[in-house]
């Protein structure tokens, strides 16, 4: 009787070591921390902000050019009819200006979110 509780004592043991160490064993070659996916975060966010500002450049290099445009044909009108019509340009120039942009920014769409927040912020 005495052999056989020390054989299950001892089973005991390597079952409880082995269960115990398992998992340890196993997480000991992963990234901790969750810096991967943090780094995979701030990828998706770098790249996200770096669209917009693209995106924002891009809408205010359409405005530079359009005003330019609107103060050289503004310079050149001799009528007021000119002077109407070069507006009118202008201000349509500026509305599709605005429009290309909304519809990058649609595109784009939301910035990435963290992974386990919804709104990509820590409560």
């Amino acid at each position: 009787m005495r052999k056989l509780m020390s054989r299950g004592l001892i089973v005991l043991g390597i079952v409880a070591t082995v269960g115990l160490s398992t998992p340890v064993l196993a997480s000991a070659g992963a990234q901790q921390n969750g810096s991967a996916p943090s780094r995979t975060f701030h990828q998706e966010e770098s790249a996200y902000r770096a669209s917009q500002r693209a995106i924002q450049i891009t809408f205010r290099s359409a405005v530079k050019q359009a005003h330019a445009t609107y103060e050289y044909v503004l310079a050149q009108a001799t009528t007021s009819a000119q002077r109407s019509a070069a507006r009118q340009t202008y201000v349509a120039a500026i509305i599709q200006a605005a429009a290309t942009r909304s519809a990058a920014l649609i595109a784009l769409g939301s910035a990435p979110a963290k992974s386990g927040t919804a709104s990509g912020k820590s409560i």
